[in-house]
């Protein structure tokens, strides 16, 4: 629209376009200088709060601005402020083009459209959006043609795998809210939806934000939904509980008939809570109002699969109940990839070492960037710093810095820095990454970055490019990273303080040396928050009300089971109130300390005989607890069973050791973190898994599967034998024999993970073995009676098998000459 410059003193009434609905036209022309300026004072160059206040008195409450003047993008930042002042975008001409209108019908005022000045043609609007606010989704308009186009129909905006529901006054914070979401589960729909009136909000465009229908039903959700594949997959809702209770039992109900109609699975936090946008994973996580990790509750419709496809995981988000992939491999503390084979990345890493006050991982990541982690299901999913850290501990890990070996693309590398800027403040540790474009190779038993031309490349600090920031604890010196003082180890466990001396003729220590236990019996409830998991008890079992501190035999010393857990067989602890007892009774190991949270211990006196379905390595885990009532599985001291699913809220206190008369030195102090259990000790004889595991095969019947042998006799290395239900892919050099196994001979490693799914409190070597992809394994005890029936040979790409004859003779057979 060609504007004449009038003088300040003259009254500037310039002709407008066609109103369009929701938008607000604002004339303005350029300075001599080329600046911003109002109309009536073409001279006065106006910045963003003169042009946001110029705006306010010319618009209505709510919609979006247009500004009619030429080559309005050239003034993209500046604009981007004043969008970000009126929450709203604004719409300019590109830069090389004027405003011109287009006459309409009967001679009366068009549409202002965009004209490049070079071609002559019609181009279209330039979108703007608030500078704190921009994304790269589009506006609350469509822009075709030069025209601004009102929307019609339901008013959303496209989430990764999924759609948000959005109103004219929450739009701008709501689409950045949407650009933010990363891609996540591709099994998983997300719809964002406000509420209100006891039920859903569905606006439309141009329907004004007060004429938003509130309280739709869930099938009126449904038939908004109904464009989208739902029907026997999972949906979580992005959403705020409202506060009012009666509303949240309505809201309740309504998200259950949502279930029912589509017959999916949908999740939404837990009511009360809402579902919020996590920084650094991009991921979504269930919150209570006061911002504290809460559980994503599950609306299931009839007839729905046995078991559920998500969890809540320890970042309150969903993720496959499976759990994750991961594990280690030789120095490298956390491995979860599938960029390559376990055996091209164990001689990827061969003679690795990690330097002192540092640990190595190798980690997924994902097209945009984010760090991830691999799930057994096969998904790669951003990882958060509650997962991670808990992974980390439950691998060995004791707080020390962190080397990242992942190799990053140069597209990738924004994403992760800003991915590892947010995991190393929360995790407080310092995070080193590669360079984009380099990778890693071993040299002096240390991880190396070259670039192609195998020249040294420097480690970078959460991904940022540059020197090391001041007070890093590291340096790269010849693609190395190295400790800026050598030696200097961070401390993880508090080293006990050093015991006085005894003088010479001390007297005798006394009888009592530990705390006397609470003359008060315990009070206990059945109320129970979340599922204690141990299959032989009953589902609601008498439980502490208060807090309470309990005494434990370890037989570890305290600091190590502080860092790798405290060894047992079984998914639980028995502890006693009286630390005495407990010492006297196991003389020359160690007493734990715990305080134990309310609802965590399950009192064990209380539930009288023995259950006829305990099995029979659960009886000899649970030791000596079985005395005092007649076989019953309490006594009169006060003994608690701590199952692995709440030990959360089990946290250590102090251990001690016991000389060869169970009294104690000490104590030996340590740090107030949550207990770990480290898997050993069990009957099938396997060290890293619990009793609990999964015995195959479990139908009663015989199963046959694949396990490969070295090419020389000999006894495998190692307490276990891996197996594969498939043949496995040829190794050079080795003998692959098919087994016939009875009934529970292996352990099902897949099955055995998916029992622990959730329990982060406990260390196996479940997850070393699902990265390998292993399939069972055959503890020592199988070998003799596990019955070969077939012996192939490594030949080229193909096991071959040498003869037509088939063999019957025990594995073991096969350990000490060849059968061919």
């Amino acid at each position: 629209m060609r504007i004449s410059q009038q003088q300040p003193e003259s009254v500037y009434v310039p002709d407008l376009p066609r109103p369009v609905p929701d938008l607000h036209d604002l004339v303005l022309v350029s300075t001599p200088d080329g600046d911003l300026a109002h109309p009536d004072y073409p001279d006065a160059a106006l910045g963003a709060e003169q042009v946001a206040d110029y705006a306010r008195s010319a618009m209505t409450a709510g919609g979006h601005l247009r500004l009619l003047i030429d080559d309005g993008a050239r003034h993209e930042a500046l604009l981007g402020l004043v969008a970000e002042q009126l929450g709203c975008d604004v719409l300019v001409a590109p830069a090389g083009a004027s405003v011109d209108l287009i006459d309409g019908a009967d001679g009366a005022v068009g549409e202002a459209v965009p004209v490049d000045r070079a071609s002559g043609e019609v181009v279209d609007w330039a979108l703007v959006q608030p500078a704190g606010l921009a994304t790269t989704l589009p506006g609350w308009f469509d822009l075709v043609g030069g025209l601004v186009l009102p929307r019609t129909g339901l008013a959303t905006l496209t989430l990764p795998e999924g759609i948000e529901f959005v109103t004219g006054e929450d739009f701008v914070t709501r689409r950045a809210a949407a650009a933010q979401l990363g891609q996540g589960h591709p099994d998983l729909v997300t719809v964002a939806v406000t509420t209100g009136g006891g039920g859903f909000r569905l606006p439309a465009y141009g329907v004004g934000d007060t004429a938003v229908p509130a309280g739709l039903g869930g099938r009126d959700l449904a038939a908004a939904l109904s464009e989208i594949q739902l029907y026997g997959g999972d949906l979580r809702l992005w959403l705020r509980w409202p506060d009012d209770p009666a509303e949240r039992h309505q809201i309740g109900t309504e998200i259950a008939a949502l279930a029912e109609t589509t017959g999916t699975t949908v999740w939404a936090p837990a009511a009360g809570g809402e579902a919020v946008l996590l920084r650094g994973c991009r991921d979504l996580g269930a919150r209570d109002r006061a911002g504290n990790v809460t559980r994503w509750q599950e609306y299931r419709p009839p007839y729905a699969r046995v078991k559920p496809r998500f969890t809540t995981d320890l970042d309150g988000r969903l993720v496959p109940a499976a759990g994750p992939a991961a594990g280690s491999l030789d120095a490298v503390t956390v491995v979860s990839t599938r960029r390559q084979s376990p055996t091209t990345m164990r001689s990827r890493y061969a003679g690795l070492t990690a330097e002192q006050g540092s640990a190595l991982l190798d980690l997924s990541l994902l097209a945009d960037g984010r760090l991830a982690l691999c799930y057994v299901d096969g998904s790669c999913l951003a990882v958060d710093s509650g997962v991670l850290r808990a992974l980390l501990v439950n691998l060995g890990w004791s707080g020390a810095d962190l080397l990242l070996l992942t190799p990053v693309p140069p597209d990738a590398a924004d994403g992760l820095s800003a991915h590892l800027a947010i995991l190393e403040a929360e995790l407080r540790v310092e995070i080193w990454s590669l360079p984009p474009g380099t990778s890693v190779v071993v040299q002096d038993g240390l991880a190396r970055a070259v670039d192609g031309q195998r020249r040294p490349a420097d480690w970078l600090r959460a991904g940022q490019p540059g020197p090391a920031p001041t007070g890093s604890r590291w340096y790269t010196d010849d693609g190395c990273l190295l400790p800026v003082r050598r030696g200097a180890v961070r401390p993880t466990v508090p080293a006990p303080a050093p015991l006085p001396a005894v003088p010479a003729a001390a007297a005798p220590p006394p009888h009592r040396m530990l705390p006397a236990p609470s003359p008060y019996r315990v009070a206990v409830s059945s109320r129970v928050d979340a599922a204690h998991r141990v299959p032989w008890m009953p589902e609601n079992p008498l439980v502490n009300t208060e807090p309470v501190r309990l005494w434990l035999s370890c037989p570890a010393p305290p600091g190590r089971a502080a860092v790798e857990g405290i060894p047992t067989a079984n998914l639980f602890l028995v502890g006693d109130l009286d630390g005495t007892q407990v010492a006297q009774a196991d003389p020359g190991a160690y007493l734990l300390c715990l305080r134990v949270g309310a609802g965590c211990a399950i009192d064990l006196s209380s539930l009288g005989e023995v259950p006829d379905d305990v099995p029979d390595d659960v009886r000899r885990g649970l030791g000596d607890v079985r005395r005092g009532l007649g076989g019953g599985l309490g006594d009169e001291t006060g003994r608690f069973l701590l199952p692995a699913a709440w030990l959360d809220r089990v946290h250590l206190l102090a251990g001690y050791r016991l000389d060869d008369a169970g009294r104690p030195d000490g104590p030996v102090e340590l740090p107030a973190e949550p207990v770990l259990l480290r898997c050993t000790g069990a009957g099938h004889g396997i060290d890293g898994l619990p009793d609990e595991a999964v015995h195959w095969p479990g139908d009663g019947h015989p199963g046959h599967a694949w396990v490969v042998l070295p090419p020389a006799p000999g006894v495998p290395e190692g307490d276990v034998l891996e197996a594969w239900l498939r043949r496995p892919a040829v190794r050079a050099g080795h003998r692959l024999a098919r087994v016939r196994l009875d009934a529970g001979t292996a352990i099902d490693v897949a099955a055995s993970a998916a029992v622990l799914t959730g329990l982060v409190s406990v260390r196996t070597r479940l997850p070393e073995l699902l990265v390998a992809g292993v399939d069972l394994v055959l503890p020592p005890a199988a070998y003799d009676h596990a019955r070969v029936d077939q012996v192939r040979y490594a030949d080229g790409d193909h096991w071959r098998q040498r003869g037509a004859r088939r063999v019957d003779l025990p594995l073991s057979a096969l350990f000490e000459s060849d059968p061919s």
